[in-house]
């Protein structure tokens, strides 16, 4: 199938880059498979997945549109193969349904090669864990090109397989039948990977499989429990993983056999988890969800953490008087938090009080040692200016900050 464009350079460039991906594979060769998988060792893979792999899929890709124009007695008069995009010409006098097929089996060959790509890698749990990672990305990266990128650009740029493949003027049959089985496809890796695929990676990159499993049969043997989904959640956030985090807290969230307390800590959790990733109307309603789990006028502790969470959202959601009225509902020890202290200083002065502003942000400063992010904003608060910079002398120039980060509110 011709590509209709001129990409010698993108086949030059795409060919520096695998030959640089290819020298240091080799240069890191034993430390790249031994045991250790390392940062460093998952930067190479993801460099193999990126450029190592597309070439051997295009190949595949081509010779699909080969193997399936003479499978339909089709003479091909040109082949060619350029790293990462080619073309197969065909000579004329095959039937609308039998080109249809031409287009489509090099597609399928792309997309099939890299979705069983993914699945070795997913589920080789003897393979080295490098190249899991490899194939893994590496596979689920052709899949999205062979089944998104791609169809994007052929057709609104009208060239290539899939002006073909969709030409529902041609056939319409088999294109409406093509359409159908896409979108169920995608919609199938598209589960799988929110399902098991990014645990499964995040298990190959850390090597916390036993860990990852002891705590999801856990879950399953009790599920009215929140305590695993908790300790899961916590494993996934320390690793860098805070969306799975998220996922493994909502999906406890709506089993139906944990409710009350359980499910007032387990919500405790999520707004706690949303308030550090800055989702305050998220962090709001997970609180409001496990207020909803205790009995009318709880005041324990975990319902004063749940009205202090609340209280942060509405702060930082710019509604001080609504925050003001949820930290009425903490006393001590939890009022005495600083992250509390500051934020009801910040809500305070928002709503005129600068008296209990002062009170409170002078407190922090006293809870917090010398040069501690949360005291260099509240003395700032306090004197009506912003904090400078951090001190960022030890980091290249492009990374150095020009203003200070926001003060550091986690949740309660």
């Amino acid at each position: 199938m011709p590509n209709g464009q001129d990409t010698v350079g993108v086949d030059i460039v795409f060919g520096i880059a695998l030959l640089g991906t290819l020298f240091l594979l080799v240069r890191h060769w034993r430390a790249f498979w031994d045991r250790d998988f390392t940062a460093s060792d998952r930067r190479l893979a993801t460099q193999c997945a990126a450029f190592v792999v597309p070439p051997v899929v295009v190949l595949l890709h081509e010779l699909g549109h080969v193997a399936a124009a003479r499978m339909v007695g089709g003479e091909v008069l040109d082949f060619h193969y350029g790293l990462i995009e080619g073309s197969v010409r065909v000579a004329g006098g095959l039937s609308d349904a039998q080109f249809w097929w031409v287009a489509l089996a090099g597609n399928m060959v792309g997309a099939g090669t890299g979705l069983g790509l993914s699945l070795v890698g997913a589920y080789g749990a003897r393979l080295p864990r490098a190249l899991r990672r490899v194939l893994i990305l590496g596979g689920l990266m052709q899949v999205v090109f062979q089944l998104v990128v791609y169809p994007l650009m052929s057709l609104s740029a009208r060239f290539g397989d899939w002006e073909a493949i969709y030409d529902f003027g041609a056939t319409p049959a088999l294109s409406a039948i093509t359409a159908l089985t896409h979108v169920v496809v995608l919609a199938a890796v598209w589960r799988w990977w929110r399902s098991a695929g990014r645990r499964t990676l995040f298990s190959v990159d850390h090597g916390l499989d036993e860990e990852v499993t002891r705590l999801e049969r856990s879950m399953a043997t009790s599920p009215q429990d929140p305590q695993p989904a908790m300790e899961l959640a916590v494993l996934y956030a320390r690793n860098g993983e805070m969306s799975l985090g998220r996922a493994t807290l909502d999906t406890a969230a709506k089993r139906p056999s944990l409710t009350g307390a359980g499910a007032a800590r387990l919500h405790l959790a999520r707004a706690r988890l949303a308030v550090i990733e800055d989702r305050w109307s998220q962090a709001y309603l997970a609180a409001q969800a496990g207020l909803a789990q205790l009995p009318a006028g709880d005041d324990g502790e975990v319902a004063q953490r749940l009205w202090a969470n609340i209280g942060l959202a509405l702060s930082s959601m710019g509604r001080p008087e609504q925050a003001l009225d949820a930290f009425t509902r903490v006393r001590s020890p939890v009022a005495d938090d600083p992250r509390i202290l500051y934020t009801r200083g910040v809500a305070r002065i928002a709503v005129g009080d600068r008296v209990g502003a002062q009170a409170d942000l002078h407190a922090v400063v006293g809870w917090r040692p010398e040069g501690d992010l949360l005291r260099q904003w509240a003395e700032a608060k306090l004197e009506g200016r912003e904090p400078p910079p951090p001190d960022d002398s030890n980091r290249p120039n492009y990374a150095r900050r020009t203003k200070a980060p926001p003060a550091p509110i986690a949740g309660v």
